[in-house]
């Protein structure tokens, strides 16, 4: 009988250890499980509280009318508006469609042009560069690299990216010439301002894009993009490039001006040529979005398209 207890005994102690665990386990669990509930709460009442704010903005009620309800920041982020509520959350804006003139559309694109000019020229470190500018690889000491922001200004010359199996965070580029980016290259924000013509292609992808070329803009190839592209002659959108909501395309000129959809591209978004000429062949899409994408600077009411957390 004693030796039945004596092995029993570390089976009744380990079964009563196992046990105190368990206990202690359950004992934990609903402080945890508050600790969550009043997280998601919390998240759940901060984004009420944003969207509270973002649509007394968007009926007219200025910053401060309701107490509770937190400030709305505002920007313009290419021919966008983005909102920014406690730096939590990010709403951006286009306008409702409407109809508008080709001097309207005209003096849209003007802007669009000069606060991407002036965006790139007023950028910090910016690097004024002269004549033909080629750029192979990464070289900190030509200023690009990848853990920075990079902004040039290129005069009397054109500029050549070609990269391979690289990620650019931010590239900005004020060229009195012709752009040429080409290669592999992963671009968080791209934003080039060109007196010439702009071509993009090879496998070329970016978050956020902001191109003005004042002959031409083309892209083409394994090409995707999201954001702007705008030109007073040609744009054209070729060879299976992909243009990511949200996208604009606008070709403003007054004789000449063309944009072009070809050979299995697609468009989300919305692409135009006031006064001048859309072709878009059988197997090119465009799906456009114009209900909530029309640019900052057509005066109609303000639409929310997308929001996020950041």
């Amino acid at each position: 009988m004693r030796s039945r207890r004596g092995n029993a005994l570390p089976l009744v102690l380990g079964f009563l250890l196992m046990l105190s665990i368990f206990v202690t386990a359950m004992l934990r669990m609903p402080g945890a499980l508050r600790r969550n509930v009043s997280l998601v709460a919390k998240e759940t009442q901060e984004m009420y509280l944003a969207e509270s704010a973002v649509l007394a903005k968007l009926n007219g009620f200025t910053d401060g009318y309701f107490a509770d309800l937190p400030t709305v920041e505002s920007r313009i982020l290419g021919p966008w508006t983005e909102w920014r509520v406690c730096d939590k959350f990010q709403f951006m804006l286009g306008n409702e469609y409407g109809r508008f003139s080709t001097s309207e559309w005209a003096r849209c694109a003007v802007v669009l042009e000069q606060n991407l000019r002036e965006l790139i020229l007023q950028s910090a470190g910016l690097k004024n560069l002269s004549g033909n500018r080629r750029f192979f690889k990464l070289d900190s000491s030509d200023g690009l690299s990848v853990e920075r922001t990079m902004a040039i200004n290129v005069s009397a010359g054109d500029l050549t990216l070609d990269l391979s199996d690289v990620s650019i965070r931010s590239f900005m580029a004020n060229v009195e010439g012709d752009v040429k980016i080409r290669g592999n290259i992963h671009f968080d924000t791209l934003r080039i301002y060109a007196t010439g013509s702009v071509s993009v292609q090879g496998n070329v992808t970016a978050d956020f894009a902001e191109i003005f070329g004042l002959a031409s803009v083309s892209v083409s190839g394994n090409v995707s993009l999201a954001g702007s592209l705008l030109s007073k002659q040609i744009i054209e959108v070729s060879d299976r490039v992909q243009m990511n909501f949200p996208s604009l395309a606008l070709a403003v000129g007054y004789r000449e001006n063309r944009l072009s959809l070809l050979e299995k591209s697609v468009f989300q978004g919305l692409a135009m040529a006031p006064s001048g000429t859309v072709e878009r062949d059988s197997s090119a899409k465009l799906l456009d979005s114009t209900q909530a994408l029309l640019p900052f600077c057509m005066d109609f009411r303000k639409v929310v398209f997308s929001r996020r957390r950041l």
